[in-house]
């Protein structure tokens, strides 16, 4: 494992990076988008590695969870997002349906 929800987001997004993670995805229209590539992906091109619910500890409805995912042309990435009653309800349910890959 990667992530750790006892480091924050920030700290966990740098970990991921360690590891490789660098591509930063954004989700629209049912689909993954690199920031740096400019590529987008289906939801068939992506495998969801791990993911990490984040709250903040000085307000714990303030939560965000942070998804670790590789696509089928080798790139691997992050995508983060809100998370409890901010969600965005279409963007978890794309990357929670995703091919787990197994490590």
């Amino acid at each position: 494992m990667i992530l750790s929800n006892s480091r924050t987001l920030l700290e966990d997004i740098t970990e991921a990076k360690n590891f490789g993670y660098s591509e930063e995805f954004m989700f629209r229209k049912d689909k993954l988008i690199g920031r740096l590539n400019d590529v987008s992906y289906k939801k068939e091109e992506c495998q969801l590695v791990e993911y990490c619910v984040h709250e903040n500890a000085s307000d714990p409805s303030e939560q965000s969870i942070l998804f670790l995912i590789e696509c089928v042309d080798g790139t691997k990435g992050c995508l983060s997002s809100a998370y409890g009653i901010y969600a965005e309800a279409e963007l978890l349910e794309f990357c929670l349906s995703l091919r787990k890959k197994f490590n």
